[in-house]
């Protein structure tokens, strides 16, 4: 397989189904939903390379701001692995990225490859199983999140983001099946956390709040929506309370990756993070 034969394009909203497909053949357990809510994120950053009409291998960079994108879905298919596709997808893909700060997480076995591509480890993120099930308890803080002005929802997660992301989180929190749950104190929003239904089980991301207490309420409440579960989150391991929490609740760590960034990385408030979005975009 040579570079001349392989042709990169952008996906169009159906190539996105590929991309879920091979993410969940990988192990990766993405949600069942997830494909119109990453194509959401950035349209113009979801690449797929064909060779011979043939779709071989993919790669997404959703960018945040003009200064920070995230990369993620770099797979290339079983049976064309080794015949070089993978770095010319690479290498055309980082191309376009020169000046941005970019964010992506890797398997451990991988960590080694990316710093020689000039990423650093920020820290681990930890993917823990727990189970679902729970009495859901009444609550008159704990409120659907589509029962919150848009505005307000989209401000709150900015704060532990990267930026706004409108378009994502419209798609996000209003997928069949989704629970999406805020959370009040005195009247503005404390914590937020989002359950979807995956290719095992039940995953929640994220979930942001300002404090512990408040982490457990939505944690809590999420879980009992989760039917016979499993449950997966992934927490950032420099987010001791996070952590506390999966001990609390029985979670069982099942896979480790690393944050990596190539440029500065960005300062994030890990104190209100529990779990984090998705793999995939960050």
């Amino acid at each position: 397989m040579t570079e001349e034969r392989t042709i990169i394009r952008l996906m169009e909203p159906e190539d996105i189904s590929i991309a879920i497909s091979w993410a969940g053949q990988e192990g990766w357990n993405p949600g069942i939903h997830d494909g119109a809510c990453f194509f959401s994120c950035d349209p113009q950053g979801f690449w797929i390379a064909e060779v011979d009409g043939e779709p071989v291998a993919i790669l997404s960079t959703v960018r945040y701001s003009p200064q920070m994108v995230f990369l993620g879905l770099y797979l290339v298919r079983p049976d064309c692995r080794g015949m070089g596709v993978g770095g010319v997808m690479w290498r055309q893909g980082m191309a376009a990225l020169t000046g941005c700060t970019v964010g992506l997480n890797a398997t451990l076995s991988c960590e080694p490859h990316y710093k020689k591509q000039g990423f650093d480890t920020a820290h681990r993120v930890i993917r823990y199983r727990g189970k679902a099930g729970g009495v859901l308890q009444s609550d008159p803080y704990l409120l659907p999140l589509t029962d919150i002005p848009f505005d307000r929802v989209v401000a709150f997660d900015a704060t532990f983001f990267y930026g706004k992301r409108e378009a994502f989180l419209a798609s996000w929190i209003t997928r069949p099946g989704v629970v999406a749950l805020g959370l009040l104190q005195d009247g503005h929003l404390a914590g937020y956390g989002v359950l979807r239904q995956a290719w095992d089980g039940f995953r929640i991301g994220p979930l942001f709040a300002v404090n512990p207490a408040h982490a457990h309420r939505l944690y809590f409440a999420l879980k009992a929506y989760g039917g016979e579960g499993p449950i997966y989150m992934d927490i950032p391991d420099v987010n001791p309370n996070a952590l506390s929490l999966a001990e609390e609740f029985a979670m069982e760590p099942v896979e480790e990756t690393v944050r990596m960034y190539r440029g500065t990385p960005p300062m994030l408030p890990f104190s209100g993070i529990y779990g984090l979005t998705s793999l995939e975009l960050g």
